[in-house]
């Protein structure tokens, strides 16, 4: 009994690592990326920081592209899961004229931060 009091936040807790990585963003082209989608993209559960690491481009058809480093928080066995679901999160979101971003690429897989 003396060994399960000593060790019981063991049992009870899973254990969460933060992580980092780089998206590029494709946006059509009146889509407001700063501002609301950062803090759209912020609201996801697990997202702690999001912070551009490139200033906005276009492409010919005038399509935005940006890359965003991300940092979130994750339990370990949840991890592809979670990538699919904040790709598909993020890639519906849309600013308040409705423009929305068109897709999410991992440029840069996620690595654990160092404590």
């Amino acid at each position: 009994m003396k060994i399960l009091l000593e060790n019981w936040s063991k049992y009870l807790k899973e254990v969460e690592t933060t992580y980092e990585m780089e998206v590029a963003l494709r946006a059509e082209k009146d889509t407001q990326i700063y501002g609301i989608l950062f803090d759209k993209i912020r609201a996801i559960e697990g997202v702690t920081i999001i912070r551009s690491a490139s200033k906005v481009e276009k492409d010919s058809t005038g399509a935005k592209y940006l890359k965003v480093n991300i940092k979130f928080v994750v339990n370990p066995n949840r991890g592809i899961k979670f990538l699919d679901t904040l790709r598909n999160d993020i890639r519906g979101l849309t600013d308040k004229d409705g423009d929305k971003i068109t897709s999410v690429r991992i440029t840069k897989m996620p690595k654990p931060l160092e404590k």
